[in-house]
This record gives structure tokens, sequence and C-alpha cells, in this order.
């Protein structure tokens, strides 16, 4: 009995080892797939785990953690995990970064059995713009303004309005995208039409990227200015101390005379010569007494003006880089300063903030009459009154003389007709069109034109002149693409005015109007595209020299 139990002990532990020698360890799990997506927003998903002995998950990053409980009862969970089924859930947090995130995760057993899996997470949806404001503002006559877009996803803009349109492209590219844009990073464009109309509008649009992002954007253009009436610079007579302005109100069609002096207390000066506005101010050019260079002190100065209610702002004495006092003749703009010509022989440059003069270049020509601005250059006539033939040339930044351009004889009239292209005038005895070519200095005598004034607006050049000859007046477009001209026939016996004797000639602000004077008190306003006169007015000083514009 003894023996048997002895056997019995001994194929027991037979077994035993035969059983352990056969223990094949595993670790499986529920999954078809070996990757989880989740969203940018974050979450959990969870799959069965089974093992027959214990197991751990290996390193993660901070956005994931996992949890273990017993399937189906709870227990504890912790880095390393009993053997049997177990409802493994993975918890990641939510992505506020742009960018897509990926992680391997390994869970392995003692014996190094080991289930692999990839957690990848979306990025968050992009979508920002490099605009300091959410408000988009346009002036009346419309234009383009653009921004920049940076998305990871689809996206669209509403419904626009008429009057507005937009274009997308890539940053590095010129390719144009259609309403639905792809991601990446993008210009946006919006383009404005012009508002004809005396009220302001809007639009509110709404960019939307395909998970929802939104950008609200507030469009608004200007009314248009209402025109409220018109400053009228007359000359006078030289030496006569009577320049002056007059003011016309459109609204009840009248005019009121010598309102410099009325408005201001005092007279204007002598010889009116020019009108400008710029920025929110007109700069009157009173040149002073006298025919020749001299100068009296006091007597020739800029007059800055608020076009609203016709006051002086300042009366900036006009001097030379010694201090002495010069005559001025001509004025043009450009980047904040004004550039004025003078009889003493220079270009003075005016800061239109500070409104002092800032600086002065030295001409090598006499007498310097009209001015124009090209390509960062200023050309200046230096008519020497019929005695010089000479154009300078002025560095703007440096306002030093770089060039002179031997020309016919009294150069006076100019204007620039697009980049590397001049015209200019001489004037008596040959009032003749010349076209200056300023890559080659070429100068080309344009014929079938007469011109003693003149004035450049959309690719023509209006001229003006009183043949004393004949006593008739002329008044020429000369197209500056086909370089043929044409007589500008007003109709100035309908408006009363039986002779004109035609004088100077210009544009009015940034519109399509022109103005037409005579050597009287008569001065006619135009349209430019279909020569109606618009008014016709007597200003009570004669030989009007300028006009402005005022808007309300």
């Amino acid at each position: 009995m003894k023996r048997f139990r002895i056997y019995a002990i001994l194929i027991a532990m037979i077994t035993v080892v035969a059983c352990s020698d056969d223990f094949v360890p595993e670790l499986t799990t529920d999954l078809k797939e070996d990757t989880f997506m989740f969203s940018s927003e974050g979450g959990e998903q969870t799959f069965l785990l089974e093992s027959n002995e214990q197991w751990s998950v290996g390193e993660m990053p901070d956005w994931i953690s996992v949890s273990v409980i017993d399937a189906p009862a709870a227990r504890a969970t912790g880095a390393s995990f009993e053997k049997g089924t177990k409802a493994v859930t993975i918890l990641v947090k939510e992505n506020s970064d742009y960018e897509e995130r990926i992680a391997e995760l390994t869970m392995v057993s003692i014996s190094g059995e080991m289930a692999k899996l990839t957690i990848k997470q979306e990025q968050k949806a992009k979508l920002i713009t490099d605009l300091e404001s959410n408000s988009i503002n346009f002036t009346y006559e419309g234009g383009e303004q653009s921004f920049l877009l940076e998305t990871n996803e689809e996206w669209s803009i509403s419904v626009l309005p008429s009057w507005l349109t937009v274009t997308v492209r890539d940053f590095e590219e010129n390719h144009t995208r259609s309403v639905s844009y792809e991601s990446g990073k993008k210009v946006v464009a919006f383009t404005a039409k012009e508002n004809n109309e005396n009220e302001s509008r809007t639009a509110e649009l709404v960019l939307t990227s395909v998970k929802g992002i939104t950008i609200e954007l507030h469009v608004e253009q200007a009314k248009k200015p209402e025109l409220a009436g018109y400053w009228i610079l007359s000359e006078g007579y030289a030496g006569s101390n009577n320049a002056e302005m007059a003011w016309f109100d459109v609204s009840t069609g009248e005019i009121s005379k010598k309102q410099f002096k009325a408005l201001n207390g005092t007279e204007l000066g002598d010889t009116g010569n020019a009108l400008k506005m710029y920025g929110s101010k007109m700069y009157a050019v009173i040149t002073g007494p006298n025919w020749g260079d001299d100068s009296e002190g006091g007597l020739s100065y800029i007059e800055v003006i608020d076009p609203k209610s016709g006051k002086s702002i300042k009366r900036i004495q006009f001097k030379t880089a010694d201090g002495v006092a010069a005559k001025p003749r001509s004025i043009v703009f450009e980047g904040g300063k004004g550039y004025i010509s003078s009889y003493s022989n220079e270009v003075v440059r005016l800061d239109t903030a500070s409104l002092e003069l800032d600086a002065h270049a030295t001409l090598s020509g006499t007498l310097a009459e009209g001015l124009t601005i090209n390509d960062g250059k200023i050309y200046v006539c230096n008519s020497g009154q019929g005695k010089d033939n000479k154009i300078s040339v002025v560095d703007i930044e440096s306002m030093t003389e770089t060039n002179v351009i031997t020309t016919a004889m009294n150069p006076t009239g100019i204007v620039s007709a697009g980049s590397g292209v001049i015209y200019f005038s001489t004037n008596y005895p040959d009032y003749v069109l010349y076209k200056l070519t300023l890559d080659n200095e070429e100068i080309t005598e344009m014929p079938g034109v007469n011109v003693a004034e003149m004035t450049y607006l959309n690719g023509n050049i209006y001229t003006s002149l009183f043949d004393w000859n004949t006593y008739m007046g002329e008044v020429y477009k000369f197209n500056t693409d086909t370089e043929e001209a044409t007589p500008v026939n007003l109709d100035l016996e309908g408006v009363g005015i039986p002779m004109l004797m035609e004088y100077k000639i210009g544009t009015i602000n940034d519109s399509d109007y022109l103005f037409l004077s005579g050597m009287g008190q008569d001065v006619v306003i135009f349209d430019s595209n279909t020569l109606e006169i618009k008014h016709a007015l007597q200003t009570g000083v004669p030989n009007a020299s300028g006009v402005v514009a005022v808007y309300n």
C-alpha cells in the first residue's frame, strides 16, 4: 500500500512537470486594425486584451493614458496588469497644436509577448489671418486690399455683394483658385468697385473651415464725397497786390468773391501763381511783385489754407538756402513733401507735416518755372524768361542736381506722361510741345499743337493758348499714345462768354474735370470726357490760375 502511494506521487509530479513544459504565453487583442485615430478634441477608445500572464504598457507620451479593467468586472489600474481578459481604454487629451501627433503604444507580457498599437491624433484645426482687426475699410474709389490666411483644412467664403470680389492664391504662387479653397498659406485679396452713391456700404463676410472654425470680417466702403464747391485762385495783375480767392457753392450756384481777405482780414498778396490741394490742405503759391528774380522780404510765400473754412493755416516765407527772400513759381507733391521751383535758381522742399522749408537744391539754370516728378527725380524747366534752355534733373532723395538736359529756348511747362517719358513746352516766341524720352534724352518736337499752358490727365495733354495775331484762342487734347492732337471745342458762347482770351488750363484735384481760365475774370469748369461745361464763373479778379474742389 505504501509503495502504491509512492507511485501515485511520482505520477502526479511527472504530470505537473509535463504540464509546465507545455505552457504557451499569449497576449492577444480583439482588434482588426492596429491603428487608433483620434480627433483633435481627444477622447477614449476601448478594446479587449487577453493574456495568460502578467503584462505591462510601455512608455507613453503625456497626452496618452491607459485604463485597464477586468472584463466585465472592474479592477484597479496600474502600470502592470494581471493575466486574464481585460478591457483596455486608451485616453487621449485634446491636441492644442496645429500639428498631427503620433505615438507607438506597446503592451508586453513578462515572457516578452507584445502587441503594438499606433495612436494618431489629428492636428487642431487652423484658420488664422495676419489682420490686426477684423475690419477692412475701402475709400469710395474702391481698390484692392489683401491679407495672409493660414489653414490646415479646406475653407470657404460666404456670399459676396456685387460690389466686392475676392481672389485667393498660394502665398508663393500666382495661381488663383475657386470659391472653395485648399489648406495652406494663402493671399486673400478683396477688390471693391467704386462707390458712386452718397451712402457708405458694408458687407459682413464669414470665412469658414471644414470643421466649422469661422472668422468674421466687416468690410466697409466710404460713400462718394459730396461736392461742396470750388476755391478759385486768381493771380491778379503783377505789382497790384490783388491776388484773391473766390468760393463757388455748387448747392446754391452762388459765387462769393474776394474771400481770402473777407475771411482772414488781410490781403492774399501779389501774383497768385498756383493753387494745389495735397492731403487736407490747400497750398497757394504767391510769387510776389515785379517780373524779375528780385523779391522784397515778406512778399513771396506759400499760403497754406484750410479748404473747409478758407482760413489761413500758415504763411510760409519763401527763402533761399542762405535765408534770402526768393520768388516761388510752381509746386508739385510726393511722399509728404512739396517741391517748389524758385526764381533763385533752386528747387525748395516743403515738409507738409511741419510746414517748414527743409531742403534746397541748387540749379545750373536760371529762373526755374514748371517742374514734374518722374521715377524718383525732379525735372525742372529753367526758362531764364526767354534766355535759358535747360532742364535740370534733381535727385529727390539727396536734393542735388545730377544732370542738365539742353533744350530749345525758354522751356516753361512740363508734365510726366508715364515712367520714363516727359513732355515740356517752350514759351515766347515759340509755343512748341516737345517729347523727352528720359533713357536716351531724345527730344522730339510734337507738330500740330501750339501751347502756352498745359496739364496732363488720363493719358492726354490739354493745352491752351491765345494767339494775339489772330485774336483767337486754341485748346487742344494731345493723346500721348497716338501722338495726335485734336481741338477741344467748348461751347463758350452757350455759357455767355463770346471771347475768353484763353490763359491757364489745369486739373482739379484727382477728378476728370478741368478748368480753363481767361485773361479777364472768366473761368469755366468742364468735363474732360464729354467737354460739357459744368460751371461758367466770374471770379472778380483777372487771370484765374488754380481751382480746388472741396467735398463734404
